[in-house]
């Protein structure tokens, strides 16, 4: 018997699911060789049952081949997406269907699953009939009910899917995914696909909202739902990391956003002629004919203005516009309704805080740099990070300070908390959004420190530690969640960048404190140093004692956990020693292992560090923390894996000491006085993770060696707090610093002076050491496009004549003749 030579496409339904549940597609099937596969726990599968969504990924890569396809439904997309941060392109195609896992700390069905009694409530299928079902069709609730009852894992998925580990590190995820939403799904609705285009920012993400289908299309339409999985990248939907992409998706999930057509070449002419005819009333101004290109707007690089826009477009010209921009080379085109407001602008906004550049009329002047807006800065830390919105209006509006705050506000919620570049416009009724892009380089106003980390690594760490520095800042902070869901609203990373090095960002934990009512001199006393005036609020703290109270237990409860996590790692570590590929493909395995591996020891230290805030003192005892300090695993700056060490064999890696009952019991119900105990733990943790590293110091390929343990190029060079923006104060009457950096040259030769920052100078700003404009803002275009190029730029209006052809220096502070 042949075996079949098309690919494989597995098929894998949600929580409650069975092989069975996809026998009425399978007929359809001509280009895949359909395989439905069933986890550990679900349908006939009797395996032993994961413990964590990690777990679960292992068993989907023991079950699949790699260099196949997969679709995955509901929350079954997990594991898919952890498994691919583990293996990047082990799936062909991956295709999600109305995945489950953003914004978990905000729906009501986790938070219902945790309460006592519930639960079997939702294997009831009929209890959510009317999500399940629509007008013209109902689903087989016997075929639901018949694989929720042989389902042993539907429980446990409530313990093992949280906010705080469903999405960890999805960020680093490059691999192609195809989202599908049925427009009429009643249980995970379309709007959630914002968020997923700001979880999966690196991966090429493509969307196709089907505005018939339900919640089980596989079903309800199987013949149509296996065509458009054939068709493949012939129908794969938008692109939806570019600006027409995130418009749709805001669209969708309800924001104000003008209406618009996204088109590609050979767009239908007569079909885009009849849509403006029906919509030209509503665009009395003409349309907007912008760019949609996939080399802008990146999550690492916006490249900002590099294309033309064109407004006021008759509607009878804007064929004609379309064509031109798709001649220069773009993918796709937005064409959308021209919004002539009374006020406009560019705000940088994420959780805690946005920073705003306005001017009266349209915002066209303001991002090209030709005028000097007018700025605010709202932070919700309020004091030195910015003023809390208020009801003032901005100008001679109707527009108040907190109406903008919400709306923006709004924006960040709806893709998952991403830090944005907004572009707005206020039409003296309401806000309307007409750009979202994410901030690239930008230095927020934001407290950043040396504190611990210049402790732990050298100035110039390796690129392999900072990378996966880098690369977990964003995941680490999930913890928090364990008590405090606010910290996913707030997004902050773990550490942030200033002058191209990481610094550790005290803000992550400065709002907290703010939140529980708690001073800033709190967290000075614990890391040295001082922060910005953060005063104490005892009526937040009351407030917050259910909460600091979730922090005692599940950090405490994390230290449990401790052993048998590193049990795990170490496994994971000799299994992809003892099966090595090539050099170069066994570093970037290992260099990939660091950085799940330094996201989780990061969360525990957190736990750990919690523990010991919540200890209640040191009563207990205070025993010695030290362990194993003379063992050739402990160095200078041995934190940095590429640190050299001895060529001798590991030491073994032992269980952390075990306390005396009393001890035990005094941790597991809570009881005060186990601040030295956890002191001990801390250290002795410590310890066994520099067993770890170095391990993975002597299983690094030499000839790769060169490559990852060299030094960074950027020198941690600031010392104790300081804003990242680099600058000890505001001077908003002199010059700005657009650009971070220091550098001396002839001013008008080397040091370019332009009256403003016009995008289409890219060529010049690239030949330049530096750039001085006498009009502009942080947020014009022209100013995101030197920071990318990594260019010091200063706006500052009163350069003096004179000093044309001199020699100067451009510092943060301004421009100073030599």
């Amino acid at each position: 018997m042949n075996a079949d030579p098309r690919p494989k496409l597995y098929l894998l339904a949600g929580n409650g699911s069975a092989a069975d549940w996809w026998d009425d597609v399978l007929p359809y099937f001509a280009k895949y060789e359909a395989v439905a596969i069933e986890l550990p726990g679900f349908g006939s599968n009797t395996s032993e049952l994961p413990d964590s969504l990690s777990a679960l990924a292992d068993a989907l890569a023991a079950q699949t081949e790699p260099g196949h396809a997969i679709v995955a439904t509901g929350i079954s997309a997990l594991p898919v997406l952890h498994l691919l941060v583990r293996q990047p392109g082990h799936f062909s195609r991956t295709v999600l269907l109305s995945p489950v896992g953003v914004a978990l700390w905000r729906r009501r069905l986790p938070r219902l699953m945790q309460l006592p009694g519930l639960l079997p409530l939702a294997k009831c299928p009929r209890v959510f009939s009317r999500q399940f079902a629509l007008p013209d069709f109902s689903p087989d609730y016997r075929r639901i009910g018949n694989g929720y009852a042989r389902c042993r894992a539907f429980a446990p998925y409530f313990r093992w899917v949280r906010p705080d580990n469903a999405l960890t590190l999805f960020d680093q995820i490059s691999d192609p995914i195809e989202l599908l939403w049925g427009g009429r799904d009643g249980v995970i609705g379309a709007q959630h696909a914002a968020a997923w285009e700001a979880v999966l920012c690196r991966s090429t993400l493509a969307v196709t909202f089907k505005p018939d289908w339900g919640h089980y299309p596989f079903w309800q339409c199987p013949a149509d739902f296996v065509a458009q999985l054939e068709r493949g990248g012939e129908d794969a939907g938008f692109n939806a990391h570019s600006k027409g992409g995130r418009l749709l998706l805001a669209q969708v999930a309800g924001l104000p956003v003008p209406a618009l057509r996204v088109l590609r070449p050979g767009f239908d002419r007569p079909r885009l002629a009849v849509w403006l005819g029906l919509a030209d009333r509503e665009a009395p101004q003409g349309w907007a004919v912008r760019s949609s290109g996939d080399d802008e707007d990146g999550i690492d690089c916006a490249n900002a203005g590099r294309h033309d826009s064109f407004l006021r477009v008759p509607a009878a010209d804007v064929p004609e516009h379309v064509d031109r921009l798709h001649a220069a080379g773009l993918a796709s085109v937005v064409v959308q309704c021209m919004i002539e407001p009374t006020l406009s602008g560019v705000a940088f906004a994420r959780g805690l805080a946005a920073e705003i550049d306005w001017v009266d009329g349209h915002l066209s002047a303001l991002v090209d740099g030709r005028v000097q807006p007018q700025r605010l800065r709202f932070s919700k830390l309020g004091g030195e990070w910015g003023q809390r919105p208020s009801r003032r209006v901005l100008g001679g509006s109707a527009l108040s300070e907190r109406v903008l705050w919400d709306f923006l506000q709004a924006v960040v919620r709806c893709f998952h908390g991403q830090a944005l570049d907004i572009e707005w416009a206020w039409d003296g009724r309401q806000l309307w959004l007409l750009q979202a892009r994410p901030v690239t380089r930008y230095g927020w106003r934001r407290w950043l420190t040396n504190a611990n980390i210049g402790e732990i690594l050298p100035l110039q760490p390796s690129r392999l530690i900072e990378a996966a520095q880098r690369q977990a800042a964003a995941s680490i902070p999930q913890v928090y969640a364990r008590w405090d869901a606010r910290a996913l609203d707030d997004a902050e990373p773990f550490t942030a960048l200033h002058a191209d090095a990481s610094y550790i960002n005290a803000e992550l934990f400065l709002a907290r404190l703010a939140d529980w009512g708690i001073p800033g001199d709190a967290l000075a006393r614990e890391i040295g140093g001082s922060v910005p005036r953060l005063p104490a609020r005892p009526w937040r703290w009351l407030r917050a004692l259910p909460v600091l109270l979730r922090m005692l237990i599940a950090s405490r409860r994390a230290l449990d956990g401790l052993d048998a996590g590193l049990v795990r790692w170490q496994a994971e570590l000799d299994a992809l020693i003892a099966n090595p590929l090539d050099d170069e493909g066994q570093a970037k395995r290992l260099a990939n292992w660091l950085m799940r591996f330094y996201t989780w020891l990061v969360q525990q230290n957190l736990c750990i560090g919690a523990a010991i805030a919540s200890s209640g003192g040191a009563w207990l005892g205070r025993p010695q923390t030290q362990n194993e300090q003379h063992g050739p695993h402990r160095l200078p700056w041995e934190t940095d894996p590429a640190t050299a060490r001895p060529a001798v064999a590991a030491v073994e890696l032992a269980t952390l000491p075990r306390w005396s009952w009393p001890l035990r019991l005094a941790h597991k119900f809570g009881l005060p006085g186990m601040r030295g105990y956890y002191l001990q733990t801390r250290e002795q943790f410590r310890d066994r993770l520099m067993l770890l590293f170095f391990r993975l110091h002597h299983a690094f390929p030499a000839s790769q060696r060169e490559h990852w343990f060299a030094p960074v190029s950027a020198v941690r060079g600031e010392l104790g707090g300081f804003w990242q923006h680099g600058g000890r104060s505001d001077t908003p009457d002199g010059a700005l610093q657009l650009s971070p950096g220091e550098v001396e040259g002839v001013l008008g030769e080397d040091i370019l002076l332009v009256d403003a920052l016009d995008p289409g100078l890219f060529a010049y700003y690239r030949q330049a050491r530096g750039v001085v404009t006498r009009s502009g803002g942080l947020l014009s275009h022209g100013a995101t496009m030197l920071r990318e190029l990594k260019i010091p730029a200063l706006a500052w209006a009163d350069v003096p004549e004179n000093w044309l052809g001199a020699r100067v220096r451009l510092t943060a502070g301004g421009l100073v003749l030599l």
